[in-house]
């Protein structure tokens, strides 16, 4: 619609009517021939338009060029700029984007009608109620997301528009055109550094570049390949609001899980994956092609974790009402993360560059991607489930974690020794968000298996297919495969050392069978933790300083490599040493018999989330090992500087580092065995993750039992009851009711109705199926009661909330009591079901009662519902 109503408006004629002689027709017929156009646009003129530019609408496979008559006034005496323009919108139909204006324009238009309006609207009539109450209004995060929204939206399509009109540019230089003839008289900078910032800062809300950035870009086009910090920290940003906005559509109708979270992540992370690992690879490559310095990646990550950061704070995600969280330091971790991922994007970027033998680098940077949108997935379950929490203060509870440890790890020892082990409260709960979160062992396996192909591929041709020009590629050394593997393979022998020690120093004071459990299993999980870890770090290490050769360009992917390596062979010693457990006498551990078991079915062992957490552990070894590395390769040459003043020192004699074929790990021979070993690695480590991934996901999807865990995490963590003041109390309730509890006691009342009503209706002749078609409806609807405890806050008084929980967690059970019932046809379980239902009602009753009570003795109006009285509830106890 957008081409037709520009179409009309611009009341354009045909080209033909002021072109008689056809010379305007021949010389764009010459230029569209010249450019190898294939959809060659219709011209028309806007005889009455005063501009001296062109624009090109309608649609990629049917564009319309629109000459305006002052451009035609021009075409005698600037016919050079006259070229340049025809040029630059000719160039708007080769890179295809006249579709991508139009749908940037439309979304825009689409955002202020829609999205902006009625959000506006809807504030003015909270504004008003507030008014009209007599409140005064205070500044509310809703408005303040608003507003960076708004800020968002439409920094993204200025910046993309713009980015448009610079490559469009760059284009018809490429053709022949002029660079002086469009950019115009170039103003001066702004003499104060002030005036320069302000200058920049309006450039960003712009969505067509000024003539002194078209100066700058065609000069030097190596900005336009630049990872933008601003458009990173939008995407961050944005991909936080969309993961947040989408858990908040989801809480009305599912239990909060990881399974809800990792649905809610998968767009936020293709998101952020897309737009980053684009930019980054789109940065290395032309940096590699042009011979300029490769981009760390380090910086565009720290802006793509602040946007993470930023968008955190606005949406109040573990914060509640406070502006500022408990512990801001946390926020710094979004930073880390993004700062890591960049880092081995850029460097993941840059070995494909040099190792790829391809005519395209769309498969490998296909490869990169998903590795990088896995990871990101990954990571924002995390964040949001564990990292939130952290953020807005969760403190847990030793005891409520050692009370957990026993019902996983059953003991006749005391608990008293699980509750005085030092940092149980930090280390568990942290170790166990690593192991819970889905895809993480996937996401390990991804970081490292893509630069390990890469290395398997060896040193590509310093011409290699890929590249457009027939110029070689500077010279880059890439580190020999060998010099990463051995390493990993030497820290991997290591780590079955150093498990058979820890096998045998547990065996000493093994205790009987039936106190294995507890500390005793705890122990056992955790020295394996540290087996594997620890020469993980190693070999990270060990191949971050091997890596030299390559002045540190490879040192992040290589320490990873290795420390995976590492952590791959030890945890094949972990499955061999579980699988025989009991065989060796002086290595049993958990098992008095010998027989050969599989691991993850070993009761005291939990061996999927130990491979979850090593995966995790193993790359944060990798990336803490390549930081030091780095951080201490720049420190030296201070040192050496400082040594040179003092004297020269003659330098070491180094072999060269071998080059083409044996690049990739000495000869025909020895390359052949790299790579079947990295093949090997490669098939183990990604099919053991999948495995664990699929595991995982099936798991995921079995909802939990809301109250079962709203127990465990008041077990962790308890749920302190603060002293407040009567006035404070009341408030609190109204606050409780008046927002959503009122809405909930309305669905429970209408629960209850239906449930009466079929109790009334139901004979004692009535088949199964008869009362199949009664109540199973009855039942469902009693189903989603149960989840009520979760979707909506405790009730801040302590009696009612007692009744509260109660209601919800025998709404629970007796609505699954009563489909097991209708399903096995079992009478005597279908009438303890109805009971179920029907005490779960009275304490709903009970709970409205109460809150009635609280608010008409604070002076409020009572509850909606009219209270029942004389109306008792049986209480359930917490777990």
């Amino acid at each position: 619609m957008l081409p037709l109503w520009k179409a009309r408006r611009s009341r354009t004629v045909p080209l033909e009517s002021v072109d008689p002689d056809g010379e305007l027709r021949s010389l764009l017929a010459a230029l569209a021939t010249e450019t190898g156009l294939r959809a060659r646009p219709r011209v028309v003129l806007d005889p009455a338009a005063a501009s001296t530019g062109a624009v090109v609408f309608g649609s990629t496979r049917r564009p319309v060029l629109l000459l305006p008559g002052g451009l035609l006034a021009t075409r005698r005496h600037r016919p050079a700029r006259f070229r340049a323009v025809l040029l630059h919108e000719l160039a708007h139909v080769a890179n295809r984007d006249v579709g991508l204006y139009y749908a940037t324009v439309a979304a825009w238009r689409v955002f202020l009608v829609l999205v902006l309006l009625p959000y506006l609207l809807l504030q003015g009539h909270q504004l008003y109620d507030t008014v009209a109450a007599g409140q005064t209004p205070s500044l509310d995060r809703d408005l303040l997301l608003a507003v960076f929204i708004v800020a968002l939206v439409h920094l993204s399509r200025a910046d993309t528009l713009r980015s448009r009109e610079f490559h469009a540019d760059l284009t018809a230089l490429r053709w022949g055109a002029d660079p002086h003839a469009w950019s115009g008289d170039v103003p001066p900078d702004p003499a104060s550094s002030l005036g320069r910032v302000r200058a920049r800062f309006l450039a960003l809300w712009h969505t067509h570049p000024g003539a002194g950035l078209r100066r700058d870009a065609l000069t030097d086009p190596a900005p336009l390949f630049r990872v933008s910090a601003l458009f990173v920290f939008l995407t961050g940003a944005a991909a936080t609001l969309v993961m947040t906005h989408l858990l908040n559509y989801q809480a009305p109708y599912w239990v909060a899980s990881t399974g809800t979270y990792l649905a809610a992540a998968l767009l936020p992370a293709a998101m952020a994956a897309g737009v980053t690992g684009i930019a980054l690879w789109r940065a290395v490559v032309y940096a590699v092609l042009t011979g300029a310095k490769v981009p760390s990646g380090g910086w565009p990550g720290m802006w793509l974790g602040a946007g993470v950061s930023v968008g955190t704070v606005l949406t109040g995600t573990g914060m509640g009402w406070s502006w500022l969280p408990e512990r801001p330091l946390f926020l710094l971790l979004p930073v880390a993360a993004g700062a890591a991922l960049g880092w081995w994007t850029a460097q993941c970027a840059h070995l494909y560059a040099r190792t790829w033998r391809g005519r395209t680098l769309r498969p490998a940077l296909l490869l990169g991607l998903v590795a990088l949108f896995v990871a990101l997935a990954s990571w924002f379950v995390w964040w949001q489930l564990m990292g939130a929490g952290y953020l807005g203060g969760l403190t847990v509870r030793a005891e409520g974690v050692a009370q957990w440890l026993l019902g996983r790890f059953p003991t006749t020892a005391p608990a008293q020794e699980l509750v005085a082990l030092p940092g149980l409260a930090t280390v568990i709960p942290l170790l166990d968000g690593f192991g819970g979160t889905p895809l993480v062992a996937l996401a390990g396996a991804g970081l490292w298996v893509v630069p390990l192909i890469a290395w398997a591929v060896g040193r590509g041709s310093r011409t290699p297919r890929w590249a457009s020009t027939a110029a070689p590629l500077p010279d880059a050394p890439v580190p020999a495969l060998r010099r990463i593997l051995l390493p990993g393979l030497l820290g991997g022998a290591l780590a079955c050392v150093a498990l058979v020690a820890v096998q045998a120093y547990l065996h000493a004071g093994r205790p009987a069978p039936d106190a294995r459990g507890g500390l005793y299993a705890l122990r056992y999980a955790g020295w394996t933790l540290l087996a594997l870890t620890v020469p993980a770090a190693l070999a990270a290490t060990a191949a971050g300083v091997r890596a030299r050769a390559a002045a540190g360009r490879f040192r992040l992917v290589g320490a990873l490599v290795a420390a995976q390596t590492a952590t791959l062979v030890g945890f094949a010693g972990v499955t061999a040493l579980v699988s025989v457990d009991g065989c060796a006498a002086a290595l049993s551990v958990l098992q008095d018999d010998c027989a050969v078991r599989a691991p993850w079915t070993v009761w005291l062992f939990p061996y999927v989330i130990l491979l979850n957490i090593t995966s995790v552990l193993g790359t944060l070894a990798a990336v803490a090992a390549a930081v030091a590395v780095t951080a201490a390769s720049r420190i030296r040459p201070l040192a050496s500087a400082a040594s040179r003043a003092a004297g020269p020192i003659p330098a070491e004699p180094r072999a060269a580092e071998p080059r083409g074929p044996a690049a990739g790990g000495g000869g025909g021979a020895d390359t052949a065995r790299h790579r079947l070993t990295a093949a090997l690695m490669c098939t183990v480590a990604v099919g053991t993750a999948m495995t664990v991934g699929a595991v995982h996901l099936r798991v995921l999807s079995v909802v939990p039992e809301p109250s079962a865990t709203a127990a465990h995490t008041t077990q962790l963590a308890g749920v302190p009851e603060r002293p407040v003041s009567d006035e404070t109390r009341v408030r609190q309730v109204h606050a409780w009711y008046h927002l959503s509890g009122d809405d909930l006691m309305d669905l429970v009342a209408a629960y209850s109705g239906r449930l009466h009503t079929a109790l009334r209706e139901a004979r004692s002749t009535d088949s199964w199926v008869s009362l199949d078609a009664r109540f199973r409806p009855v039942c469902d609807l009693w189903r989603r009661a149960g989840t009520f405890g979760v979707v909506w806050f405790r009730v801040p008084d302590r009696s009612a909330q007692a009744d509260w929980y109660t209601f919800t967690t025998r709404a629970a059970q007796g609505s699954r009591q009563c489909a097991q019932a209708l399903d096995a046809r079992n009478h005597q379980a279908f009438l303890g079901a109805l009971r179920e239902l029907v005490a779960a009602d009275r304490c709903a009753a009970k709970t409205n009662a109460r809150i009635d009570t609280v608010l008409r003795e604070g002076g409020r109006r009572g509850t909606r519902i009219p209270p029942a009285k004389e109306v008792s509830c049986d209480r359930v106890s917490r777990q």
